[in-house]
């Protein structure tokens, strides 16, 4: 069964203990899909030129800002990102009535990036993304290996709005955060929306999809029930729940915790372990190497005025470090390197070589490896205390300093050559190992 997942969250400054917005995403893509964190920088264009995206070449803008992302290796576009300006976007797959276009077009994580490169406002990067869709659609295969279409919704953010965008093919919706939302890989827009693309209701009236003699419901009426919605409703409650729950005193560190949330406390925690990956959750593990897992994590206080630190973290967020970076960083190569199999000078691979390693036998080895990368994340809140974006030499220094404590706990771990008490999990590990040619 492919169950595929993403998370992305946003709290108005009347919801944070700053009282600044905090934006966050876990971005869940197929199992060894590498995700590396990349920087590019602003330019200038000419008039006649274009911009080559994963599909289809467009007309380039005339200025484009300095973006800092996350990516998966083989595409032009972000899974989630900020800009020069402070602007954060995150997007996620969702599925419609509406059958996904056939045609090449833009991909949701080309849109993001577009946004990012060209909108200096969240509302302005909100109506690149629209006029971009409108205009030439969004269609292709965003996976390798299998198909793997969709719609995609987004949350757009700067230091004093938020916005949630609903799309499919080339129509949306979009409404303003009030106070904190999370979004999943559903619709999350109901009855209430700020603006459209102009016929939403009346397709969806045309389609037979709704009555037009009952309240108008976006998700209703556009949502497919499929299992898919059925790995991302428990998903989108439990992060809002989350949210909810500490609207007015929320901090980097309350988003972290829901990051690396696996329903802890509630009747459907994993039984034996988060690595089973039975239950989708925020912090996702695959059971099969058919479904999805978080390739990579990220959130940034947005302070206006202020550069914002960015703090970015490789695979599974419970097995990972967060560390601060700023889009004026020139980015250590180990960051930025990731291709299609495991290879020793990526940050990305050896993380996730680590967390293969880890999940032999998680709940023997995750609390050693967490006990270690809290001290890392402790050190690297001080240095960030300051309000300082970090420099150059910092992130150097910082990304040597976590590699070494990533590859000793893996040299640790496989040293042991212990029987696992976690054998449920070793197949889809197998698997995902040849996969990516890496071997114990």
């Amino acid at each position: 069964m492919e169950l595929y997942s993403c998370d992305t969250m946003v709290a108005l400054g009347n919801s944070t203990e700053s009282g600044h917005v905090i934006f966050a995403k876990n971005s869940d893509r197929p199992v060894t899909e590498a995700q590396p964190l990349v920087v590019y920088p602003a330019a200038d264009h000419a008039p006649d030129e274009t911009v080559q995206c994963t599909y289809i070449q467009i007309p380039q803008a005339a200025h484009t800002y300095r973006v800092l992302g996350s990516k998966p290796y083989w595409i032009w576009g972000f899974e989630h990102g900020m800009n020069e300006k402070g602007v954060a976007i995150g997007n996620e797959a969702v599925w419609s009535r509406e059958p996904e276009e056939t045609e090449n077009g833009l991909l949701g994580m080309d849109l993001l990036r577009l946004g990012l490169e060209r909108g200096a406002t969240a509302y302005e990067a909100l109506h690149v993304i629209t006029s971009l869709l409108e205009k030439y659609g969004q269609g292709g295969n965003a996976a390798v290996g299998m198909q793997h279409r969709y719609h995609n919704a987004f949350l757009i953010a700067d230091a004093r709005e938020a916005w949630i965008l609903d799309t499919c093919s080339r129509r949306w919706v979009a409404r303003r955060v009030r106070d904190v939302a999370g979004i999943s890989n559903c619709y999350s827009t109901e009855t209430e929306w700020d603006e459209d693309s102009g016929d939403v209701k009346e397709h969806a009236y045309e389609m037979g999809w709704i009555s037009p003699q009952v309240p108008f419901n976006f998700a209703k009426a556009y949502g497919a029930m499929s299992l898919k919605h059925r790995a991302a409703q428990p998903r989108f409650f439990r992060l809002n729940k989350l949210l909810r729950a500490n609207m007015g005193h929320i901090t980097l560190d309350t988003i972290r915790a829901i990051q690396r949330d696996h329903f802890e406390g509630e009747s459907i925690a994993p039984r034996w372990s988060p690595a089973d990956g039975l239950q989708v959750t925020i912090c996702m593990h695959a059971m099969l190497d058919t479904a999805s897992k978080t390739a990579a994590s990220s959130h940034v206080e947005l302070v206006e005025g202020e550069t914002p630190v960015w703090w970015s973290a490789f695979g599974c967020p419970c097995l990972s470090v967060y560390a601060p970076y700023s889009v004026n960083n020139t980015l250590p190569a180990e960051l930025s390197c990731a291709e299609a199999k495991y290879t020793p000078e990526s940050a990305w691979w050896q993380f996730e070589r680590l967390q293969y390693a880890i999940e032999q036998d998680y709940p023997r080895y995750a609390p050693q490896w967490q006990e270690v990368a809290a001290r890392l994340e402790t050190q690297l809140r001080e240095q960030a205390a300051s309000g300082k974006e970090p420099d150059d030499a910092a992130v150097e220094a910082n990304t040597r300093m976590i590699l070494d404590a990533v590859n000793a706990m893996y040299t640790r771990i496989i040293g042991e050559q212990a029987p696992s008490a976690q054998p449920q999990h070793t197949g889809m590990n197998e698997t995902a190992k040849r996969r990516a040619g890496i071997t114990f």
